[in-house]
C-alpha cells in the first residue's frame, strides 16, 4: 500500500504511516499526545482533531456531535489517511494541566506524612534508609605495598565498617583507578547495605561532598507524582508532578493492557511512564535544585499491579485473564539502568509490592501510611481514582478488594466528563425551585467539563432536587428548560452549562447514558464495601473510621457522596483524607529500610477478595445500581432528605 505523510500542527511533527492508518495510531508513532480515554474504540469522544489538508475516511459516532462534525472536527481514532494530511489536535496541554496531588518540599514536617513517620519510629521501625557515605583516606600504593585498587578499598571499608564482602557494578570498578588517584586516595564510599548485604554505589572524591538523594514516585494511572528526597536528613528538597504519558493508550488499566499486546506495544507504553513522564520529572527536580542526576542514588515507586509491569516492561496480559495472574509482587534486585530511568545508573530501584492482579503497590504504600497495620481501630481504606480499590482490617486482619468502577471518577465514560484541571467543573449545587445550576471551576476560568468531584456533586443535586429517580432516569415532566430530550443519542439530558458558558462554545450536558455509567461506577465501590465488611463479619455500624485517598477525595463532598450511596452513611466525622498517601508510603519507603520490610510484609498478610468470583458479590452490586441503592435501610438519613 502507498504511505501517507501525517504533518501534525501545531507541533509539526511528521511521520510516514501505511494508507488506511487511524490519526491516533499516527500520533502515538509521532509521538504526538491526543487523549485517548476509551483507548481508541470510538466510545468517549475525546481524541478530537481538526482536518487541515488531505483525503481520509472516517466513521461517524453519535459522541460527535454535528455541531463539531460541520466544523471539520474529527475522532483521531475513527479518522483514516488516505493521502498526505495536516492534522491539528484539539486538546494538547493535558498531561500539564492536570491536577495532581503532590507532596511539597516542607511537608515531612506537618500533616499526616509527619503523623505517619512517627507511628513508624512508636513501632520500633527505624527511621535509615541504608543508603550511607564512608569517608576513606587511603593509603596510596608502593614497591612495598602493592595491593590491587580494589582489595586497597574494601580494606578500608572494613577498618570502618568491619568485614565484609562488597560487591559493585563493572562501571564503578572501572570507574575506580582514576577516581583513586584523581583525589589521591582520599574518597568518599557510596554504600546500599541490607540484610547483611553491603554493594558499593559510587565512589567519587572527598572533596565532593554532597549530599545523598533518592527519589520516591507514585505512578499513577492518570497523573505521575515525584518528590526528591535528602536521605540522610529525610528533608523533602524539591516535588513535581504531570500527567502519565500513558493516558493516550487508554484511560484504564484494561485498555493499557489491550494495547500492550499488539506489535510494539508494550515498549510503547514504558516508553511513555518512564522517558515520556518520570525522566522529564527528574530533569525539572535535579534542575531546580541544581544538582546532577547522577547524584540520585536511590529510588522507590509505587503503582497499581499493571502500572508496575508497564513500567518494567513486563508482560502484563494475563493480569486481565481469569485467573488474573501477575508476572511478579515482589521483583528480584534492580537497578536504575534496568528500568531506563535516568538517575545513577547504580542506584538500587525499590518497587512497592502489590497483592494480587488489581491491588497494587500504590495501595500497599497507602496501607503503610495510613497506618492500618498498626490499628486497633476497624479501619475501611478507600482509594479513588482511575480504578477503586478499597482495604479493610486492623493490625489483626486486613482484606482487600479492587472494584470494576472504570475511569468513570477521572470524567471516563461520561460524554462531557474531564480529569481534574483546569477548566473542570469540581462542586455543583442546584436550586431546588428553579432547577438552576451553580457551579465552580478549577482555575476560575469558563468550563470545559466536569470532573469526578462535581459528577457526585452533580448527581447528587439532580437527586434530591427530584430532576432524577433511583434508576438515574430523568423526570421529563419537570418544567425546565435545562430538560430535553436528545434525539441523536434517544434520551434525556440536564443542560449544566449552555454555548455561551464554556470556554469552546460546546455546552456541558449530563444524560441518561452518563447517569447510568457513573451510577454503576458508584455501585461497584459500595458493593466492594459491603462485600468486604460480610468477609470480616462486620457492619458498617463496625468501622470507627474512614480513610480516604487519591486525586478525588480532596474535593469529595462526603454528604453528596452518602447521598448517592458511594459511601456509606456514617457520621461525617469518622472520614479523613489522607491525601497522596501511595506517595507518603513511597517516602516512608525512602528513608527506611525497616518501612520497605513492613510494606513486603503488609503485601504479604493482606487477604485479597476477587469480587468477581465471590459469592453475592453480585447481588450486592445490583442493590447498589440505584440512587442510593434498593435497600433504603442502609441511608435512613437520606431517605428522610
Amino acid at each position: 500500500m502507498d504511505g501517507c505523510t501525517i504533518l501534525f500542527k501545531p507541533q509539526n511533527r511528521i511521520i510516514k504511516v501505511k494508507e488506511g492508518t487511524s490519526l491516533l495510531e499516527a500520533a502515538r508513532k509521532a509521538g504526538v499526545f491526543i487523549d485517548a480515554p476509551c483507548g481508541g474504540s470510538g466510545h468517549c469522544g475525546k481524541c478530537r482533531i481538526r482536518i487541515l489538508e488531505g483525503d481520509y475516511r472516517f466513521e461517524k459516532s453519535l459522541v460527535l456531535p454535528d455541531a463539531d462534525f460541520e466544523k471539520g472536527i474529527r475522532l483521531a481514532c475513527l479518522t483514516y489517511a488516505l493521502s498526505d494530511m495536516v492534522v491539528e489536535p484539539l486538546e494538547i496541554k493535558v498531561t500539564n494541566e492536570v491536577l495532581v496531588e503532590d507532596v511539597d518540599p516542607g511537608e515531612e514536617e506537618k500533616g499526616w506524612i509527619k503523623k505517619a513517620r512517627r507511628m513508624m519510629e512508636d513501632s520500633g521501625i527505624e527511621i535509615k534508609s541504608g543508603l550511607e557515605k564512608i569517608r576513606l583516606a587511603l593509603d596510596p600504593p608502593t614497591l612495598d605495598d602493592n595491593i590491587p585498587d580494589w582489595e586497597r578499598l574494601c580494606g578500608g571499608l572494613a577498618t570502618k565498617c568491619g568485614p565484609q564482602s562488597p560487591r559493585c557494578s563493572l562501571d564503578v570498578l572501572k570507574r575506580l583507578p582514576g577516581t583513586l588517584r584523581g583525589n589521591g586516595f582520599d574518597i568518599n564510599v557510596i554504600l546500599a547495605r541490607e540484610h547483611g548485604d553491603c554493594e558499593i554505589i559510587d565512589v567519587r572524591g572527598s572533596c565532593a561532598d554532597k549530599p545523598l538523594y533518592g527519589i520516591c514516585v507514585d505512578v499513577g494511572t492518570t497523573t505521575v507524582a515525584a518528590n526528591l528526597v535528602e536521605l540522610e536528613t529525610g528533608k523533602i528538597k524539591e516535588s513535581a508532578s504531570a500527567g502519565n504519558l500513558q493516558m493516550q493508550y487508554g484511560a484504564d488499566v484494561i485498555s493499557r493492557i489491550i494495547y500492550s499486546t499488539g506489535e510494539g506495544g508494550l515498549a510503547a507504553l514504558k516508553h511513555a511512564v518512564v522517558e515520556g513522564t518520570i525522566n522529564r520529572l527528574v530533569e525539572e527536580m535535579t534542575a531546580r535544585l541544581n544538582i546532577y542526576p547522577e547524584d540520585i542514588i536511590f529510588g522507590v515507586f509505587a503503582g497499581n499491579t499493571t502500572m508496575a509491569h508497564l513500567l518494567l516492561g513486563v508482560e502484563a496480559e494475563n493480569i486481565r485473564l481469569e485467573p488474573y495472574i501477575p508476572a511478579f509482587r515482589n521483583h528480584p534486585p534492580l537497578k536504575a539502568r534496568d528500568v531506563g530511568i535516568r538517575i545513577n545508573p547504580d542506584a538500587p530501584v525499590f518497587i512497592v509490592p502489590g497483592v494480587a492482579s488489581y491491588v497494587g503497590g500504590d495501595i500497599v504504600a497507602g496501607v503503610l501510611a495510613a497506618g492500618i497495620w498498626d490499628s486497633d481501630e476497624n479501619v475501611l481504606f478507600l482509594d479513588l481514582g482511575t480504578n477503586g480499590e478499597l482495604v479493610c482490617g486492623n493490625r489483626e486482619v486486613m482484606v482487600a478488594c479492587a472494584c470494576s468502577a472504570g475511569p468513570a471518577f477521572e470524567g471516563g465514560e461520561i460524554s462531557c466528563g474531564m480529569r481534574a484541571m483546569r477548566g473542570a467543573i469540581d462542586e455543583v449545587t442546584i436550586d431546588g425551585r428553579t432547577l438552576e445550576p451553580c457551579y465552580s471551576v478549577v482555575g476560575g476560568t469558563k468550563p470545559r467539563g466536569i470532573c469526578g468531584s462535581g459528577l457526585i456533586d452533580l448527581v447528587a443535586a439532580m437527586f434530591m432536587t427530584g430532576i432524577i429517580d433511583p434508576k438515574g432516569k430523568i423526570n421529563a415532566g419537570l418544567k425546565s428548560e435545562r430538560i430535553r430530550f436528545d434525539d441523536n443519542l434517544g434520551v434525556h439530558e440536564y443542560v449544566i452549562a449552555s454555548q455561551n458558558e464554556t470556554e469552546d462554545g460546546r455546552e456541558i450536558t449530563i444524560n441518561e447514558i452518563d447517569l447510568d455509567n457513573f451510577i454503576r461506577a458508584k455501585g461497584a465501590v459500595y458493593a466492594g464495601i459491603r462485600t468486604l465488611l460480610k468477609t470480616l463479619d462486620m457492619n458498617v455500624t463496625d468501622i470507627n473510621k474512614i480513610i480516604i485517598a487519591g486525586g478525588i477525595g480532596r474535593d469529595l463532598n462526603i454528604k453528596n457522596s452518602i447521598n448517592i450511596g458511594l459511601l456509606p452513611e456514617l457520621e461525617e466525622e469518622k472520614f479523613v483524607y489522607i491525601g497522596n498517601s501511595s506517595l507518603i508510603g513511597s517516602y516512608l519507603c525512602l528513608i527506611s529500610r525497616g518501612a520497605r520490610e513492613k510494606a513486603k510484609h503488609i503485601a504479604e498478610s493482606m487477604t485479597y477478595v476477587e469480587l468477581s468470583a465471590f459469592p453475592g458479590y453480585m447481588e450486592e452490586f445490583v442493590g447498589a445500581c440505584f440512587l442510593p441503592h434498593t435497600d433504603i435501610r442502609l441511608f435512613p438519613g437520606v431517605m428522610k432528605k
